[in-house]
């Protein structure tokens, strides 16, 4: 007697556009079961396939725990094989020098301690060889010299990022942890870049870099 596999699932925190949507769909037509984890759950796009959307701010310290017990509670979901950490805040274009303590904390808070206490929620949901993946950036790369003027906060927490999840893969030996970086793209972030660099438009498309710049956490 054969019994059917239970299907693999994938939490992406803002799944609702930009990289997080294009992932999510790429996923679910690979017949996975989408775990969409926004800020606000009435700006979730419905979308053909298994999804569950549920409530995640990133600045929140509180809701990644709440999600989590609902996902058992109320989805029976008690395993996650993927997570992906891509929400992140785009930053007000500023200097160094002009940036306010309150900008500073905000992109702290959202970039670099919202996908670790993401990571602490969902760890209890993760198995061997199950992957956690972080948002990264070319900006959080110390080994170049590249730097694009006033995203020098945004770099900052990308290359906590970085570090953060090299962090984690070296602490979580039986976990696949690492940060991604998807490329230049036209989301919101990517047009705001290109527009600062003197760009009409990012050079990557979206729908293109779904499918390509994410084999790395996509299944075998």
């Amino acid at each position: 007697m054969s019994t059917t596999p239970e299907r693999k699932t994938i939490l992406i925190t803002g799944a609702n556009r930009g990289v997080g949507l294009g992932v999510a769909k790429v996923y679910l037509e690979k017949g996975w079961r989408v775990v969409a984890a926004v800020r606000d759950p009435s700006k979730m796009p419905k979308l053909e396939g298994e999804v569950v959307v549920v409530k995640i701010d990133s600045e929140s310290t509180t809701d990644p725990f709440d999600a989590v017990e609902e996902l058992k509670t109320k989805h029976n979901i008690h395993r996650l094989n993927t997570v992906f950490a891509n929400a992140g805040a785009t930053p007000t274009p500023a200097l160094l020098v002009d940036t306010t303590p309150d900008q500073l904390d905000f992109m702290l808070a959202t970039n670099v301690r919202g996908p670790l206490m993401l990571f602490r929620a969902v760890r209890p949901l993760l198995t061997d060889d199950d992957k956690f993946v972080g948002a990264g950036s070319d900006l959080g790369i110390m080994t170049g010299n590249l730097y694009k003027p006033y995203l020098g906060v945004y770099g900052t927490t990308k290359a906590a990022i970085t570090y953060l999840m090299r962090g984690l893969h070296h602490e979580e030996p039986k976990l696949k942890v690492f940060s991604l970086h998807p490329g230049f793209l036209d989301t919101d972030l990517g047009n705001a870049g290109a527009a600062m660099s003197g760009l009409d438009a990012p050079p990557e498309k979206l729908s293109v870099a779904a499918h390509m710049s994410f084999l790395s956490i996509m299944p075998s």
